[in-house]
């Protein structure tokens, strides 16, 4: 990503801000509207731009939250707890009380993504802070003389550590923000990067829709760097008595962050004291694949007992270990505590569970 794309967003971020505060409501309904036109031709002309093709980091993709999950992940509108931090920042001003939150899931091959944040309500907006991280376990070290391994071992660690703001400007539109620091460790290389997320929800005057769009991942490029890439050569073999073994370095190509766009909806379709029932859709604009369409439904008694589904990555052609069927449930176990269970269908590599634990205080 271009220093002048995010000076680009920066920019767009303070004039919505200075503008949503000076409007009045009278005047925010149209102003929303004039932003969802805008935020429509934000894929063409950010994310057409950029290389198809691979990204780096790519667990950030991975999405947190049990519930989010079993939603189909169409969450962005819908986002109203701790996970907003990932979603959608602005969804952090739909939170009742402070709230913490932990996610767990077993991932494929030994490997592990675990994810915690918390959210902090204060006078004027919401803080949060988040912490998601890959753990690729311990692998034998092999080379081309020694194919059953050195006897060293090397670990593969992905993280993302971040800090949020989010205000509600009016009584129905709400934005908020993520400046973040990512970071890739494979053996002795690293690679890290500052990585920016912009989000914001908006009440509709239809009184059960809620719009929500998030931009996240706006950052540099990240290239590894350290040791490993350390190498002796022969500049030329074919000459005896010259420096066989000059001191170089390989060179490693620098890569994107995933950016993705998102723009849903959240409708509820029944809401009564003792059942609810919502739908939700995300559009889906990825810079390093196809477009696609996630969808997903909740089902809720008396506020205690939540059974959730959905469908991911409509569209998408080449689904190559994403799946499709997402399902879960949740139990609020009392006015502070609630957990959460989700089913992930993922193709030829077969299914993930993921684990889910939120607490209010």
């Amino acid at each position: 990503m271009s220093k002048e794309s995010i000076d680009i967003i920066l920019e767009f971020w303070k004039v919505l801000q200075r503008w949503a505060i000076s409007s009045s409501s009278k005047h925010c309904s149209r102003f929303v509207y004039v932003l969802l036109g805008l935020m429509c031709m934000i894929p063409n002309y950010l994310l057409l731009a950029q290389n198809q093709g691979t990204t780096a980091l790519s667990f950030i993709e991975v999405p947190a939250g049990a519930r989010s999950i079993a939603m189909g992940e169409a969450y962005v509108a819908v986002v109203d707890d701790h996970s907003a931090l990932y979603w959608n920042p602005a969804g952090m001003t739909h939170i009742s009380s402070n709230q913490a939150g932990f996610q767990y899931t077993e991932w494929f091959v030994d490997t592990q993504l675990s994810y915690a944040s918390a959210v902090i309500g204060l006078d004027k907006g919401f803080i949060g802070a988040h912490l998601y991280l890959f753990d690729g376990g311990l692998m034998d070290v092999t080379t081309l003389y020694y194919p059953e391994g050195t006897g060293e071992q090397f670990s593969v660690q992905d993280i993302s550590l971040g800090l949020s703001y989010a205000r509600a400007l009016t009584d129905k539109f709400s934005m908020g923000g993520t400046l973040k620091l990512v970071q890739s460790r494979i053996w002795r290389m690293r690679a890290s990067s500052l990585a920016l997320d912009l989000g914001f929800q908006y009440q509709t005057p239809l009184e059960r829709l809620k719009l929500g769009f998030s931009i996240t991942n706006f950052g540099s490029e990240m290239r590894l760097d350290g040791d490993n890439t350390f190498v002796r050569i022969d500049q030329d073999p074919q000459t005896a008595g010259d420096n066989d073994g000059i001191p170089a370095n390989l060179y490693i190509k620098s890569w994107d962050l995933p950016l993705i766009f998102r723009i849903g909806f959240d409708y509820h379709v029944i809401e009564t004291l003792d059942h609810s029932v919502r739908i939700a859709t995300d559009a889906v604009y990825p810079n390093n694949n196809s477009n696609y369409v996630n969808m997903g439904m909740e089902y809720g008694y008396r506020d205690m007992v939540f059974i959730r589904s959905g469908y991911a990555h409509l569209f998408l052609t080449d689904n190559y270990g994403q799946g499709h069927f997402r399902t879960g449930v949740g139990l609020q176990l009392s006015n502070k505590l609630q957990f959460d269970f989700s089913y992930s269908e993922r193709g030829d590599l077969g299914s993930v569970n993921t684990l889910g634990l939120s607490v209010n205080f």
